[in-house]
């Protein structure tokens, strides 16, 4: 897709993981967007304003993992410095990417927007000690209904944030549910997130 292109441009091992964190949350996206063109209609703007949203819950879904990874690789010290890199060159490159030919205060403000809604989500996916948890096991949805709670584990949380953008409530639809966990599940089976942040911390010098 041409939105990876400009993600091309630069080698270094950095911008290859920030590249990665984009070209994942791209491919979640794209797996929702048959779906929200049936319900808003191809490139309407009702379509463009779910879909953008959505892509941007994947990216900050992938950052975090990416964060947890540095974490448990590097230690708190240096995935502080590897996010300090990493957050703004994929923050930056993405919003010229998507949004390169709008006037400069709109993309400033999406930058700004986008950042609140980051540290949000890094703070809500951090409270979750697990990638995943059978219903039985996760927050009732009854509870999700009367108290707004979300679920306890990360991939769950991440389908009740979509659901949130997508349907403006708590999510109903198992088949909705299971197509999230389908399209992440392949790509954390791929195991490309920790050798990349080995790679990064090497490049950056955060490793002997």
């Amino acid at each position: 897709m041409k939105w990876l292109n400009i993600f091309r441009k630069n080698e270094s091992v950095l911008s290859n993981l920030s590249r990665k964190i984009f070209e994942n949350s791209l491919l979640c996206a794209e797996s929702l967007k048959p779906d929200l063109e049936v319900k808003y209609g191809k490139d309407s703007k009702e379509f463009h304003s779910k879909y953008i949203p959505v892509l941007f819950e994947f990216m900050y879904f992938f950052l975090h993992l990416t964060n947890r990874s540095a974490f448990d690789l590097l230690g708190q010290e240096k995935r502080i410095k590897l996010q300090d890199e990493l957050g703004p060159l994929v923050v930056d490159t993405s919003i010229a990417t998507i949004f390169g030919h709008w006037p400069q205060n709109l993309r400033d403000g999406i930058k700004r927007d986008f950042y609140q809604n980051l540290n949000d989500a890094e703070i809500e996916y951090s409270s979750c000690k697990e990638l995943l948890l059978k219903p039985k096991d996760d927050t009732p949805t009854l509870d999700k209904i009367t108290s707004g709670k979300k679920s306890k584990s990360l991939v769950g949380q991440l389908v009740d944030n979509l659901s949130q953008i997508i349907e403006g409530e708590i999510n109903m639809d198992i088949c909705f549910t299971i197509k999230i966990w389908d399209v992440v599940i392949a790509i954390l089976k791929k195991k490309e997130i920790d050798p990349l942040v080995l790679k990064v911390s090497k490049e950056m010098k955060l490793t002997p």
